[in-house]
């Protein structure tokens, strides 16, 4: 969402995060306000305001309104769940269960509206080219990693997770000219690690993509694609909940992507295995 991304930018001035803070705080009111009464209201100026929009990549305010305007009724539906901690004491059982499907859903609801459709479509692309897949993570990440790369092996697809890089089997890949994707995983995209593996397999030739909490972050500016997908700060916001869910969304779906591109020959096998089965 735009306001997202607004808030990743590294640059910004007092004024100008003031002006920014304003939009949070009073999304409603600032689709009806002049850029002079928004520049009043927020105690900047005009021209600050103007700069603020041009940094997000707009040209102006109006057509910062105009996306704004059509992202409104999500930022208004996820903003009062995402800022009320999902459990509280003396909170049922059933209500423990209702809150965790809450922040499912959330998650991936959140997740879904931050997708750029022409990244999307880059990475189907080098999903349906690729031979082999990688993907890189450490701690949690590479335990979701591998659990990741067997959906990925359930439908044909050669996939290994590694928690650092493995230059023999990169450089292989490049002499063999075998069409590799790594996916990096990294959840705030501050890991020094992952950046430097990402900037070594693009030296290797690799295609990546990196999962990150903002298209902002310098490892997206290396890697042939990014996802940006929800995150929140601790263990009270069911952090790992809401980062899994999120990741889990979109490997779903890009597993499925990779099934869709060999469709034919997944059914074919598919049935074969079925038959086997009944036949036992």
């Amino acid at each position: 969402m735009i306001l997202d991304e607004m808030k990743a930018i590294s640059n910004l001035t007092p004024q100008e995060e003031a002006v920014l803070a304003y939009i949070e705080k009073y999304p409603r009111e600032v689709l009806v306000m002049s850029i002079k009464q928004l520049a009043k209201a927020s105690y900047t100026s005009a021209a600050t305001v103007v700069r603020l929009c041009q940094k997000a990549g707009f040209k102006g305010y109006s057509s910062f309104k105009y996306t704004f305007a059509s992202e409104l009724p999500n930022i208004l539906k996820l903003s009062a769940d995402l800022k009320v901690n999902p459990l509280q004491p003396g909170c049922s059982p059933t209500e423990v269960f209702q809150q965790i499907g809450l922040v499912h859903r959330r998650s991936i609801e959140y997740t879904q509206s931050l997708l750029d459709k022409q990244e999307i479509a880059r990475i189907a692309s080098l999903i349906k080219a690729s031979k082999r897949i990688e993907i890189y993570g450490e701690g949690l990440n590479y335990e979701l990693a591998r659990q990741f790369c067997l959906e990925f092996e359930e439908v044909g697809c050669v996939a290994n997770a590694y928690n650092s890089l493995n230059p023999m089997s990169a450089e292989l890949s490049r002499e063999q000219k075998v069409p590799v994707l790594a996916f990096i995983l990294t959840h705030t995209g501050n890991n020094e690690h992952m950046y430097s593996i990402a900037r070594s397999l693009q030296e290797k030739n690799y295609h990546t993509v990196v999962i990150c909490d903002s298209a902002q972050r310098r490892i997206c500016k290396i890697c042939d694609a990014f996802v940006v997908i929800m995150t929140t700060k601790g263990t009270l916001e069911l952090s790992n909940s809401v980062y899994i869910s999120s990741l889990q969304y979109l490997f779903d779906a890009f597993v499925s992507l990779k099934m869709i591109a060999d469709y034919q020959r997944i059914k074919r096998i598919s049935t074969k295995v079925d038959q086997e089965k009944k036949e036992d």
